[in-house]
């Protein structure tokens, strides 16, 4: 993936971060999902009808064929919408926490769009901030971990700036 692709496809999770565009995504999913039920039904039909020329019954299936790739397009579209849960200084996360309150905490940052990632960890409340960076395009270390201070935010923030730009 080029850095062009990965700048128009985090431009494409941002955009598609509003709830309204989400909800658009879903109604395409059912839309075209009503579009190629009602080509199959079509084909179908076309196949029982006595004395139908064969290129007609061809031509049947490949508008379904048609519409249930549009159907497979746009729920793949909506599951990868879906996907990102987080923007942050622009850019698309998937952001996952585990833990308790008071107890451990394990923060895991993914951006949509690079191969970066973080594990962010906090053994007790009000503890040090753990990050456990890992870059497999690195040509020196595939994997180290920084010890980010005791606040919550700037420690999210550094790790979102890390997967960003390979600076900490």
């Amino acid at each position: 993936m080029t850095v062009i692709d990965r700048l128009y496809t985090n431009a494409w999770y941002v955009a598609h971060a509003a709830p309204e565009k989400r909800e658009q995504l879903a109604a395409d999913v059912t839309r075209t999902w009503m579009a190629a039920e009602a080509a199959v039904e079509d084909a179908n039909r076309a196949r029982t009808v006595s004395g139908l020329s064969p290129a007609r019954s061809a031509v049947a299936l490949s508008l379904g064929n048609s519409a249930q790739a549009e159907y497979q397009r746009a729920r793949a579209r909506a599951l990868e919408a879906a996907r990102c849960t987080d923007i942050i200084a622009g850019h698309a996360f998937t952001i996952t926490r585990t833990g308790e309150r008071g107890g451990p905490v394990l923060i895991e940052v993914a951006s949509c769009t690079l191969p970066r990632t973080v594990t962010l960890s906090q053994n007790q409340r009000g503890g040090e901030w753990t990050a456990t960076m890992v870059d497999p395009q690195s040509r020196h270390a595939e994997r180290f971990t920084a010890l980010l201070g005791t606040d919550p935010w700037d420690a999210m923030h550094r790790a979102c700036d890390w997967i960003t730009s390979g600076q900490l």
